[in-house]
Protein backbone atom coordinates (compact mmCIF):
# COMPACT_ATOMS: atom_id res chain seq x y z
CA UNK A 1 0.00 0.00 0.00
CA UNK A 2 3.08 2.68 0.50
CA UNK A 3 3.79 2.19 -3.09
CA UNK A 4 2.07 5.11 -3.90
CA UNK A 5 4.15 7.18 -4.90
CA UNK A 6 4.61 4.76 -8.19
CA UNK A 7 0.78 5.00 -9.22
CA UNK A 8 -1.17 6.82 -11.49
CA UNK A 9 -1.82 10.70 -10.22
CA UNK A 10 -5.87 9.91 -10.78
CA UNK A 11 -5.09 7.34 -8.38
CA UNK A 12 -3.05 8.37 -5.94
CA UNK A 13 -5.35 11.18 -5.70
CA UNK A 14 -8.51 8.63 -4.93
CA UNK A 15 -6.26 6.69 -1.96
CA UNK A 16 -5.53 9.99 -0.60
CA UNK A 17 -9.34 11.37 -0.66
CA UNK A 18 -10.23 7.41 1.24
CA UNK A 19 -7.45 8.16 3.86
CA UNK A 20 -9.17 11.81 4.33
CA UNK A 21 -13.16 10.14 4.77
CA UNK A 22 -11.45 8.16 7.26
CA UNK A 23 -10.99 11.43 9.38
CA UNK A 24 -14.54 12.83 8.74
CA UNK A 25 -18.01 12.32 7.14
CA UNK A 26 -19.96 8.52 7.61
CA UNK A 27 -16.48 7.01 8.78
CA UNK A 28 -14.53 8.83 11.59
CA UNK A 29 -12.27 6.21 12.24
CA UNK A 30 -9.65 8.88 13.49
CA UNK A 31 -7.01 6.12 14.90
CA UNK A 32 -7.36 4.41 12.05
CA UNK A 33 -6.60 7.13 9.78
CA UNK A 34 -3.98 8.31 12.02
CA UNK A 35 -2.35 5.06 11.60
CA UNK A 36 -1.99 5.14 7.43
CA UNK A 37 -1.19 8.47 7.64
CA UNK A 38 1.82 8.43 10.16
CA UNK A 39 3.00 5.39 7.66
CA UNK A 40 2.41 7.26 4.60
CA UNK A 41 4.43 10.46 5.94
CA UNK A 42 7.28 8.52 6.91
CA UNK A 43 7.56 6.78 3.95
CA UNK A 44 7.19 9.79 1.56
CA UNK A 45 9.40 11.24 4.18
CA UNK A 46 12.29 9.36 3.66
CA UNK A 47 12.19 9.53 -0.08
CA UNK A 48 11.79 13.70 0.47
CA UNK A 49 8.90 13.86 -1.55
CA UNK A 50 7.11 16.86 -0.21
CA UNK A 51 4.55 17.04 -3.09
CA UNK A 52 3.27 13.78 -2.18
CA UNK A 53 2.74 14.56 1.70
CA UNK A 54 1.56 17.92 1.00
CA UNK A 55 -1.06 16.13 -1.49
CA UNK A 56 -2.10 14.06 1.39
CA UNK A 57 -2.23 16.84 3.45
CA UNK A 58 -4.58 18.92 1.53
CA UNK A 59 -6.77 16.08 1.15
CA UNK A 60 -7.43 15.34 4.50
CA UNK A 61 -7.23 19.42 5.35
CA UNK A 62 -9.92 20.04 2.54
CA UNK A 63 -12.24 17.24 3.59
CA UNK A 64 -12.17 17.85 7.54
CA UNK A 65 -12.84 21.72 6.87
CA UNK A 66 -16.18 20.49 4.21
CA UNK A 67 -17.27 18.54 6.94
CA UNK A 68 -17.02 22.00 9.45
CA UNK A 69 -14.20 20.43 11.33
CA UNK A 70 -12.00 23.15 11.58
CA UNK A 71 -9.93 23.26 14.29
CA UNK A 72 -8.66 19.71 12.62
CA UNK A 73 -8.80 20.56 9.20
CA UNK A 74 -6.82 23.92 9.34
CA UNK A 75 -3.39 22.29 11.06
CA UNK A 76 -3.66 19.69 7.89
CA UNK A 77 -3.80 22.46 4.99
CA UNK A 78 -1.34 25.29 6.69
CA UNK A 79 0.91 21.78 6.57
CA UNK A 80 0.45 21.18 3.47
CA UNK A 81 1.53 24.71 2.41
CA UNK A 82 4.51 24.50 4.15
CA UNK A 83 5.33 20.75 2.31
CA UNK A 84 4.42 22.70 -1.53
CA UNK A 85 6.60 25.02 -0.32
CA UNK A 86 9.71 23.06 -0.42
CA UNK A 87 8.72 21.41 -2.92
CA UNK A 88 8.77 24.56 -4.79
CA UNK A 89 4.92 23.67 -6.41
CA UNK A 90 3.59 26.95 -6.55
CA UNK A 91 0.27 25.71 -8.46
CA UNK A 92 -0.59 23.48 -5.81
CA UNK A 93 0.45 25.93 -3.24
CA UNK A 94 -1.91 28.85 -4.87
CA UNK A 95 -4.47 26.31 -4.44
CA UNK A 96 -3.71 25.43 -1.02
CA UNK A 97 -4.09 28.84 0.15
CA UNK A 98 -7.35 29.57 -1.44
CA UNK A 99 -8.14 26.45 0.83
CA UNK A 100 -7.39 27.79 3.76
CA UNK A 101 -8.67 31.48 2.63
CA UNK A 102 -12.20 29.59 2.34
CA UNK A 103 -11.65 27.28 5.27
CA UNK A 104 -11.57 30.45 7.46
CA UNK A 105 -13.93 32.29 6.22
CA UNK A 106 -16.30 29.67 6.57
CA UNK A 107 -14.88 29.49 10.54
CA UNK A 108 -15.48 33.06 10.45
CA UNK A 109 -11.86 34.91 10.83
CA UNK A 110 -12.18 36.90 8.10
CA UNK A 111 -8.78 38.76 8.94
CA UNK A 112 -6.98 35.22 7.92
CA UNK A 113 -9.27 34.45 5.22
CA UNK A 114 -8.11 38.01 3.59
CA UNK A 115 -4.29 37.30 4.12
CA UNK A 116 -4.55 34.11 2.37
CA UNK A 117 -6.84 34.93 -0.24
CA UNK A 118 -4.38 37.89 -1.39
CA UNK A 119 -1.00 35.11 -1.48
CA UNK A 120 -2.97 33.52 -3.73
CA UNK A 121 -3.18 36.59 -5.96
CA UNK A 122 1.00 37.20 -5.36
CA UNK A 123 1.48 33.31 -5.65
CA UNK A 124 -0.28 33.52 -9.41
CA UNK A 125 1.24 36.98 -10.33
CA UNK A 126 4.58 35.81 -9.12
CA UNK A 127 4.35 32.71 -10.82
CA UNK A 128 2.21 33.42 -13.51
CA UNK A 129 3.97 30.62 -16.33
CA UNK A 130 3.09 27.59 -13.84
CA UNK A 131 0.37 28.65 -12.38
CA UNK A 132 -3.27 28.97 -13.95
CA UNK A 133 -4.45 32.17 -14.05
CA UNK A 134 -8.06 30.77 -13.79
CA UNK A 135 -6.68 30.86 -9.77
CA UNK A 136 -7.24 35.07 -9.94
CA UNK A 137 -10.98 34.41 -9.75
CA UNK A 138 -10.52 32.01 -6.88
CA UNK A 139 -8.68 34.28 -4.90
CA UNK A 140 -10.60 37.42 -5.49
CA UNK A 141 -13.82 35.45 -4.91
CA UNK A 142 -12.39 34.48 -1.84
CA UNK A 143 -11.64 38.24 -0.64
CA UNK A 144 -14.98 39.47 -1.33
CA UNK A 145 -16.53 36.92 0.56
CA UNK A 146 -14.06 37.99 3.41
CA UNK A 147 -14.63 41.63 2.96
CA UNK A 148 -18.43 41.27 2.74
CA UNK A 149 -18.54 39.17 5.89
CA UNK A 150 -16.67 41.20 7.95
CA UNK A 151 -18.43 43.94 6.68
CA UNK A 152 -16.09 45.90 4.09
CA UNK A 153 -19.04 45.88 1.64
CA UNK A 154 -16.81 48.41 -1.32
CA UNK A 155 -14.14 46.26 -1.54
CA UNK A 156 -16.56 43.21 -1.34
CA UNK A 157 -18.06 44.53 -4.62
CA UNK A 158 -14.38 45.88 -6.31
CA UNK A 159 -12.88 42.23 -5.49
CA UNK A 160 -16.13 40.52 -7.01
CA UNK A 161 -15.74 42.84 -10.16
CA UNK A 162 -11.79 41.78 -10.01
CA UNK A 163 -13.03 38.29 -10.32
CA UNK A 164 -15.45 38.14 -13.51
CA UNK A 165 -12.19 38.84 -16.17
CA UNK A 166 -10.76 35.64 -14.73
CA UNK A 167 -14.01 33.51 -14.86
CA UNK A 168 -13.11 30.75 -17.24
CA UNK A 169 -16.84 29.56 -17.62
CA UNK A 170 -20.46 30.34 -17.07
CA UNK A 171 -20.77 28.83 -13.56
CA UNK A 172 -17.67 30.97 -12.22
CA UNK A 173 -19.47 34.09 -13.77
CA UNK A 174 -22.63 33.28 -11.80
CA UNK A 175 -21.18 33.01 -8.74
CA UNK A 176 -19.38 36.15 -8.71
CA UNK A 177 -23.06 37.86 -9.93
CA UNK A 178 -24.65 36.15 -6.90
CA UNK A 179 -22.14 37.17 -4.72
CA UNK A 180 -22.85 41.31 -6.29
CA UNK A 181 -26.37 40.71 -5.35
CA UNK A 182 -25.52 39.31 -1.70
CA UNK A 183 -23.55 42.72 -1.10
CA UNK A 184 -25.70 45.31 -2.24
CA UNK A 185 -28.57 43.33 -0.45
CA UNK A 186 -26.67 43.80 2.62
CA UNK A 187 -26.13 47.60 1.32
CA UNK A 188 -30.05 47.38 1.16
CA UNK A 189 -29.78 48.39 -2.85
CA UNK A 190 -32.67 46.04 -3.45
CA UNK A 191 -33.16 46.45 -7.38
CA UNK A 192 -29.23 46.55 -8.15
CA UNK A 193 -29.38 43.18 -5.79
CA UNK A 194 -31.77 41.76 -7.84
CA UNK A 195 -30.51 42.38 -10.86
CA UNK A 196 -27.50 40.79 -10.37
CA UNK A 197 -29.23 37.58 -8.83
CA UNK A 198 -30.91 37.43 -12.13
CA UNK A 199 -28.04 37.63 -14.21
CA UNK A 200 -26.56 34.36 -11.82
CA UNK A 201 -29.77 32.94 -12.87
CA UNK A 202 -29.20 33.33 -16.38
CA UNK A 203 -25.59 32.00 -16.17
CA UNK A 204 -26.35 29.12 -14.08
CA UNK A 205 -28.55 27.31 -16.85
CA UNK A 206 -25.31 25.13 -18.21
CA UNK A 207 -24.75 23.05 -14.80
CA UNK A 208 -26.74 22.25 -11.78
CA UNK A 209 -24.97 23.33 -8.44
CA UNK A 210 -27.65 22.49 -5.47
CA UNK A 211 -25.15 24.61 -3.43
CA UNK A 212 -25.70 27.48 -5.37
CA UNK A 213 -29.36 27.49 -6.09
CA UNK A 214 -29.74 26.94 -2.40
CA UNK A 215 -27.66 30.25 -2.41
CA UNK A 216 -29.92 32.32 -4.90
CA UNK A 217 -33.14 30.79 -3.89
CA UNK A 218 -32.70 31.68 -0.74
CA UNK A 219 -31.23 35.33 -1.21
CA UNK A 220 -34.58 36.61 -3.56
CA UNK A 221 -36.24 34.65 -0.47
CA UNK A 222 -34.78 37.55 1.37
CA UNK A 223 -35.43 40.29 -0.93
CA UNK A 224 -39.05 39.71 -1.81
CA UNK A 225 -39.25 39.91 2.22
CA UNK A 226 -37.50 43.27 2.75
CA UNK A 227 -39.17 45.06 -0.11
CA UNK A 228 -42.48 43.59 1.84
CA UNK A 229 -43.71 41.39 -1.29
CA UNK A 230 -44.56 38.87 1.08
CA UNK A 231 -46.39 36.77 -1.26
CA UNK A 232 -43.84 35.82 -3.65
CA UNK A 233 -41.26 35.27 -0.98
CA UNK A 234 -43.74 32.87 0.19
CA UNK A 235 -43.24 30.68 -2.99
CA UNK A 236 -39.88 30.74 -2.80
CA UNK A 237 -39.89 28.82 0.73
CA UNK A 238 -40.24 25.47 -0.93
CA UNK A 239 -37.39 25.87 -3.64
CA UNK A 240 -35.14 27.19 -1.15
CA UNK A 241 -35.96 24.53 1.70
CA UNK A 242 -35.26 22.23 -1.37
CA UNK A 243 -31.76 22.75 -2.43
CA UNK A 244 -30.72 23.70 0.97
CA UNK A 245 -31.08 20.42 2.33
CA UNK A 246 -30.22 18.51 -1.17
CA UNK A 247 -26.45 20.77 -0.89
CA UNK A 248 -26.13 19.12 2.52
CA UNK A 249 -24.36 22.40 3.83
CA UNK A 250 -24.91 23.51 7.01
CA UNK A 251 -24.58 27.23 6.10
CA UNK A 252 -27.43 27.12 3.57
CA UNK A 253 -29.82 25.51 6.04
CA UNK A 254 -28.28 28.50 8.67
CA UNK A 255 -29.03 31.55 5.55
CA UNK A 256 -32.77 29.71 4.42
CA UNK A 257 -33.70 29.08 8.92
CA UNK A 258 -32.74 32.68 9.37
CA UNK A 259 -34.77 34.10 6.01
CA UNK A 260 -38.04 32.17 6.77
CA UNK A 261 -37.76 32.93 10.32
CA UNK A 262 -37.85 36.42 9.57
CA UNK A 263 -40.50 35.78 6.85
CA UNK A 264 -42.83 34.37 8.76
CA UNK A 265 -42.40 36.61 11.97
CA UNK A 266 -43.84 39.36 9.53
CA UNK A 267 -46.92 37.32 8.15
CA UNK A 268 -48.28 36.53 11.43
CA UNK A 269 -46.91 32.98 11.74
CA UNK A 270 -45.44 33.02 15.06
CA UNK A 271 -45.79 29.68 15.61
CA UNK A 272 -43.68 28.84 12.42
CA UNK A 273 -41.16 31.78 13.15
CA UNK A 274 -40.64 30.09 16.19
CA UNK A 275 -39.82 26.86 14.85
CA UNK A 276 -37.50 28.05 12.08
CA UNK A 277 -35.65 30.63 14.71
CA UNK A 278 -35.03 27.51 17.04
CA UNK A 279 -33.91 25.40 14.08
CA UNK A 280 -31.79 28.25 13.16
CA UNK A 281 -30.17 28.88 16.97
CA UNK A 282 -29.68 24.68 17.57
CA UNK A 283 -27.29 24.63 14.34
CA UNK A 284 -25.42 27.65 14.70
CA UNK A 285 -24.45 26.42 17.73
CA UNK A 286 -23.26 23.60 16.98
CA UNK A 287 -20.60 24.18 14.29
CA UNK A 288 -19.55 27.32 15.68
CA UNK A 289 -18.31 27.43 19.93
CA UNK A 290 -15.27 29.48 21.71
CA UNK A 291 -13.51 25.82 22.22
CA UNK A 292 -13.31 25.10 18.37
CA UNK A 293 -12.20 29.11 18.03
CA UNK A 294 -9.15 28.54 20.54
CA UNK A 295 -8.20 25.27 19.10
CA UNK A 296 -7.78 26.96 15.99
CA UNK A 297 -5.92 30.10 17.32
CA UNK A 298 -3.94 28.04 19.60
CA UNK A 299 -2.30 26.45 16.48
CA UNK A 300 -2.16 29.44 14.42
CA UNK A 301 0.00 31.30 17.24
CA UNK A 302 2.38 28.01 17.44
CA UNK A 303 2.82 28.01 13.27
CA UNK A 304 3.45 31.45 13.29
CA UNK A 305 5.81 31.23 16.56
CA UNK A 306 7.96 28.02 15.30
CA UNK A 307 8.45 29.60 11.84
CA UNK A 308 9.63 32.91 12.86
CA UNK A 309 12.29 30.81 14.89
CA UNK A 310 13.33 28.73 11.65
CA UNK A 311 13.75 32.00 10.52
CA UNK A 312 15.65 33.27 12.68
CA UNK A 313 17.87 30.30 13.09
CA UNK A 314 18.27 29.95 9.44
CA UNK A 315 19.69 33.51 9.37
CA UNK A 316 21.98 33.05 12.05
CA UNK A 317 23.57 29.93 10.56
CA UNK A 318 23.38 31.27 7.44
CA UNK A 319 25.89 34.01 8.65
CA UNK A 320 27.86 31.76 10.91
CA UNK A 321 28.64 29.50 7.88
CA UNK A 322 29.88 32.77 5.74
CA UNK A 323 32.39 34.34 8.86
CA UNK A 324 33.83 30.35 8.89
CA UNK A 325 35.10 30.05 5.00
CA UNK A 326 36.29 33.60 5.27
CA UNK A 327 38.45 32.54 7.92
CA UNK A 328 38.99 29.42 6.78
CA UNK A 329 40.58 30.94 3.02
CA UNK A 330 42.54 33.62 4.66
CA UNK A 331 44.70 31.65 7.43
CA UNK A 332 46.86 28.56 7.31
CA UNK A 333 46.01 25.29 8.00
CA UNK A 334 47.76 25.23 11.24
CA UNK A 335 45.63 28.25 12.43
CA UNK A 336 42.32 26.78 10.79
CA UNK A 337 42.53 23.94 13.29
CA UNK A 338 43.08 26.68 15.97
CA UNK A 339 39.98 28.85 14.18
CA UNK A 340 37.74 25.41 13.69
CA UNK A 341 38.29 24.22 17.28
CA UNK A 342 37.36 27.53 18.73
CA UNK A 343 34.90 27.79 16.37
CA UNK A 344 33.27 24.47 18.10
CA UNK A 345 33.83 25.56 21.52
CA UNK A 346 31.60 29.15 20.60
CA UNK A 347 28.80 26.94 19.14
CA UNK A 348 28.70 24.76 22.20
CA UNK A 349 28.11 28.13 23.82
CA UNK A 350 25.60 29.26 21.32
CA UNK A 351 24.24 26.17 21.27
CA UNK A 352 23.36 26.52 25.21
CA UNK A 353 22.31 30.13 24.60
CA UNK A 354 19.66 29.51 22.25
CA UNK A 355 18.14 26.58 24.11
CA UNK A 356 18.01 29.00 27.08
CA UNK A 357 16.62 31.91 24.78
CA UNK A 358 13.81 29.00 23.28
CA UNK A 359 13.11 28.12 27.34
CA UNK A 360 11.97 31.73 27.88
CA UNK A 361 10.01 32.27 24.99
CA UNK A 362 8.39 28.82 25.63
CA UNK A 363 7.49 31.15 29.06
CA UNK A 364 7.13 34.15 27.13
CA UNK A 365 4.40 32.38 25.09
CA UNK A 366 2.65 30.80 27.76
CA UNK A 367 2.37 34.10 30.06
CA UNK A 368 0.70 35.58 26.67
CA UNK A 369 -1.56 33.37 26.15
CA UNK A 370 -2.83 33.01 29.81
CA UNK A 371 -3.09 36.96 29.42
CA UNK A 372 -5.53 37.00 26.73
CA UNK A 373 -7.52 34.52 28.37
CA UNK A 374 -7.88 36.27 30.88
CA UNK A 375 -8.74 39.29 28.81
CA UNK A 376 -11.06 37.28 26.71
CA UNK A 377 -13.34 36.46 29.94
CA UNK A 378 -13.16 40.44 30.68
CA UNK A 379 -14.62 40.95 27.28
CA UNK A 380 -17.65 38.35 27.89
CA UNK A 381 -18.59 40.25 30.94
CA UNK A 382 -18.93 43.01 28.46
CA UNK A 383 -20.12 42.37 25.42
CA UNK A 384 -22.56 39.31 26.87
CA UNK A 385 -23.41 42.39 29.40
CA UNK A 386 -24.44 45.03 26.77
CA UNK A 387 -26.53 42.59 24.50
CA UNK A 388 -28.88 41.73 27.64
CA UNK A 389 -28.97 45.33 28.75
CA UNK A 390 -30.86 46.08 25.32
CA UNK A 391 -33.19 43.25 25.43
CA UNK A 392 -34.40 44.19 28.72
CA UNK A 393 -34.48 47.82 27.21
CA UNK A 394 -36.95 46.33 24.48
CA UNK A 395 -38.81 44.18 27.21
CA UNK A 396 -39.82 47.33 29.40
CA UNK A 397 -40.67 49.00 25.68
CA UNK A 398 -43.18 46.23 25.51
CA UNK A 399 -44.67 46.52 28.83
CA UNK A 400 -45.16 49.98 28.00
CA UNK A 401 -46.32 49.59 24.78
CA UNK A 402 -50.11 48.29 25.61
CA UNK A 403 -52.30 50.83 23.65
CA UNK A 404 -50.64 49.20 20.25
CA UNK A 405 -49.69 45.92 21.52
CA UNK A 406 -49.58 43.87 17.94
CA UNK A 407 -47.38 46.40 16.16
CA UNK A 408 -45.43 47.00 18.34
CA UNK A 409 -44.57 43.47 19.61
CA UNK A 410 -43.74 42.63 15.93
CA UNK A 411 -41.03 45.79 15.81
CA UNK A 412 -39.42 44.83 18.74
CA UNK A 413 -39.33 40.85 18.23
CA UNK A 414 -37.34 41.85 14.79
CA UNK A 415 -35.16 43.62 16.98
CA UNK A 416 -34.36 41.27 19.69
CA UNK A 417 -33.86 38.48 17.56
CA UNK A 418 -30.64 40.94 15.67
CA UNK A 419 -29.46 41.01 19.21
CA UNK A 420 -29.84 37.54 20.04
CA UNK A 421 -27.98 36.97 17.00
CA UNK A 422 -25.13 39.79 17.64
CA UNK A 423 -25.24 37.84 21.05
CA UNK A 424 -23.24 34.56 19.21
CA UNK A 425 -21.20 37.48 17.09
CA UNK A 426 -19.66 39.24 19.85
CA UNK A 427 -17.27 36.47 20.70
CA UNK A 428 -15.88 36.09 17.03
CA UNK A 429 -15.64 40.06 17.54
CA UNK A 430 -13.32 39.21 20.05
CA UNK A 431 -11.53 36.43 18.87
CA UNK A 432 -10.92 38.36 15.57
CA UNK A 433 -9.47 41.69 17.32
CA UNK A 434 -6.83 39.39 19.46
CA UNK A 435 -6.03 37.57 16.36
CA UNK A 436 -5.36 41.28 14.36
CA UNK A 437 -2.05 42.87 14.93
CA UNK A 438 -3.21 46.23 14.15
CA UNK A 439 -6.33 47.75 13.43
CA UNK A 440 -6.73 51.26 11.70
CA UNK A 441 -8.58 54.13 13.72
CA UNK A 442 -11.69 54.33 10.91
CA UNK A 443 -11.58 50.55 11.61
CA UNK A 444 -12.66 51.57 15.34
CA UNK A 445 -14.49 53.81 14.36
CA UNK A 446 -16.84 52.01 12.36
CA UNK A 447 -17.03 49.39 15.29
CA UNK A 448 -18.04 51.99 18.06
CA UNK A 449 -20.65 53.48 14.85
CA UNK A 450 -22.72 49.82 14.55
CA UNK A 451 -22.60 49.39 18.10
CA UNK A 452 -24.31 52.61 18.64
CA UNK A 453 -26.90 51.91 16.18
CA UNK A 454 -27.49 48.96 18.19
CA UNK A 455 -27.66 50.44 21.36
CA UNK A 456 -30.29 53.43 20.07
CA UNK A 457 -32.72 50.70 18.56
CA UNK A 458 -32.84 49.24 21.98
CA UNK A 459 -33.60 52.01 23.42
CA UNK A 460 -36.00 54.51 21.23
CA UNK A 461 -36.19 57.25 23.66
CA UNK A 462 -32.69 57.89 23.57
CA UNK A 463 -30.51 60.56 21.48
CA UNK A 464 -27.15 59.55 20.52
CA UNK A 465 -24.45 62.40 18.65
CA UNK A 466 -21.51 61.38 17.97
CA UNK A 467 -18.22 63.23 16.62
CA UNK A 468 -15.33 61.05 15.71
CA UNK A 469 -12.44 63.12 13.94
CA UNK A 470 -9.84 61.36 11.84
CA UNK A 471 -6.58 63.68 10.89
CA UNK A 472 -4.54 60.53 10.28
CA UNK A 473 -5.89 57.00 10.33
CA UNK A 474 -3.09 55.66 12.55
CA UNK A 475 -2.84 51.87 13.26
CA UNK A 476 -3.74 50.41 16.94
CA UNK A 477 -2.46 47.57 18.09
CA UNK A 478 -5.01 44.55 18.66
CA UNK A 479 -4.48 45.45 22.85
CA UNK A 480 -5.23 49.20 22.24
CA UNK A 481 -8.02 48.55 20.03
CA UNK A 482 -10.23 45.83 22.24
CA UNK A 483 -9.36 47.73 25.46
CA UNK A 484 -10.93 51.11 24.19
CA UNK A 485 -13.64 49.50 22.23
CA UNK A 486 -14.99 47.09 25.70
CA UNK A 487 -14.49 50.65 27.86
CA UNK A 488 -16.41 52.84 25.30
CA UNK A 489 -19.09 49.99 24.98
CA UNK A 490 -19.34 49.18 29.13
CA UNK A 491 -19.90 53.24 29.39
CA UNK A 492 -22.46 53.86 27.03
CA UNK A 493 -23.78 50.36 28.85
CA UNK A 494 -23.83 51.81 32.00
CA UNK A 495 -25.81 55.27 30.73
CA UNK A 496 -28.50 53.01 29.12
CA UNK A 497 -28.99 50.91 32.28
CA UNK A 498 -28.56 53.14 35.20
CA UNK A 499 -28.18 57.09 34.38
CA UNK A 500 -32.03 57.49 32.78
CA UNK A 501 -30.46 59.56 30.10
CA UNK A 502 -32.19 61.12 26.98
CA UNK A 503 -29.15 61.84 25.21
CA UNK A 504 -25.63 60.65 24.91
CA UNK A 505 -22.57 62.45 23.29
CA UNK A 506 -20.01 60.56 21.78
CA UNK A 507 -16.49 62.68 21.27
CA UNK A 508 -13.39 61.30 20.04
CA UNK A 509 -10.82 63.42 18.71
CA UNK A 510 -7.12 62.27 17.04
CA UNK A 511 -4.81 65.17 17.78
CA UNK A 512 -0.85 64.48 16.40
CA UNK A 513 -0.24 61.45 18.31
CA UNK A 514 -2.91 61.95 21.32
CA UNK A 515 -6.49 60.21 20.75
CA UNK A 516 -8.95 61.95 23.01
CA UNK A 517 -12.48 59.68 23.80
CA UNK A 518 -15.37 62.76 25.61
CA UNK A 519 -19.04 60.57 26.59
CA UNK A 520 -20.97 62.54 28.46
CA UNK A 521 -24.69 61.96 29.39
CA UNK A 522 -27.40 63.91 30.45
CA UNK A 523 -28.89 61.35 33.44
CA UNK A 524 -28.72 61.79 36.98
CA UNK A 525 -25.36 60.75 37.75
CA UNK A 526 -24.50 58.83 40.86
CA UNK A 527 -21.58 58.99 43.46
CA UNK A 528 -17.88 57.51 42.27
CA UNK A 529 -16.72 56.81 45.20
CA UNK A 530 -19.38 55.22 46.97
CA UNK A 531 -19.73 52.59 43.64
CA UNK A 532 -16.68 52.14 42.41
CA UNK A 533 -15.76 49.58 45.01
CA UNK A 534 -19.20 47.51 44.09
CA UNK A 535 -19.15 47.89 40.63
CA UNK A 536 -16.98 45.33 38.63
CA UNK A 537 -18.21 47.55 35.36
CA UNK A 538 -16.63 50.35 36.71
CA UNK A 539 -13.40 48.76 37.85
CA UNK A 540 -12.93 46.91 34.47
CA UNK A 541 -12.86 50.13 32.22
CA UNK A 542 -9.97 51.42 34.68
CA UNK A 543 -8.04 48.25 34.37
CA UNK A 544 -8.71 48.51 30.57
CA UNK A 545 -7.28 51.93 30.10
CA UNK A 546 -3.93 51.71 32.43
CA UNK A 547 -3.29 48.21 30.59
CA UNK A 548 -3.00 50.67 27.41
CA UNK A 549 -0.94 53.25 29.29
CA UNK A 550 -4.08 56.04 29.32
CA UNK A 551 -5.33 57.99 31.49
CA UNK A 552 -9.02 58.41 32.13
CA UNK A 553 -11.00 61.21 34.31
CA UNK A 554 -14.48 60.65 36.00
CA UNK A 555 -16.56 63.62 36.28
CA UNK A 556 -19.97 62.63 37.96
CA UNK A 557 -22.41 63.16 41.01
CA UNK A 558 -26.02 62.82 41.93
CA UNK A 559 -28.06 65.05 39.74
CA UNK A 560 -25.71 66.49 37.25
CA UNK A 561 -24.95 63.29 34.72
CA UNK A 562 -21.62 61.93 34.03
CA UNK A 563 -18.49 62.84 31.83
CA UNK A 564 -15.74 60.34 30.91
CA UNK A 565 -12.47 61.83 29.52
CA UNK A 566 -9.80 58.80 27.96
CA UNK A 567 -6.71 60.01 26.17
CA UNK A 568 -3.92 57.72 25.35
CA UNK A 569 -0.76 58.11 22.79
CA UNK A 570 -0.80 56.76 19.40
CA UNK A 571 1.71 56.41 16.86
CA UNK A 572 1.95 55.48 13.29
Amino acid sequence: MLATGSLPEDVQLAVFQDLASLFSGQHKNKAEALKWYKRYVEFFGKQNNELVIGHINREIGKTLCNSYDFETGIPYLIKSSENYLKAENYKFLAITYNNLSLAYHDFGDYTKGIEYANLVVKTVQDNADVVDKNMLWYAYNNLGINYDDSKQYQKAIESHLNALPFALNASDSSYSYNNLGNTHKKLKQYETAEKYFKLSFKYSNDYNDVYHFATLYSNLLDIERRLKNHSKAEKLIDSANYYALKSGSPEKLIDFYYYSHLLKNETGDYKLATQYLNKYVALKDSLFNAEKAKIVYDYQIKYETEKKEKEIAESKYISKQKSIWLILSAVSIIIGIIVFRNFRIKSKLEYQKLGLENELLKEQIHAKIQEQRLEISMDLHDSLGSQLTFINSIIDGLKRASSKLDETVKSKLNTLSDFSENSIAELKNTLWVLNSGEIHLQDLKSKILNFINNASEAKDDLKFNLNFEVSNNFNLNSKQAINLFRSVQEIINNAIKYANASEILIDIQQLEDDLTIKIIDNGIGFEFEKEKSKSFGLRNIESRIKAINGIIILDTGLGKGTAYTIKIAIKE
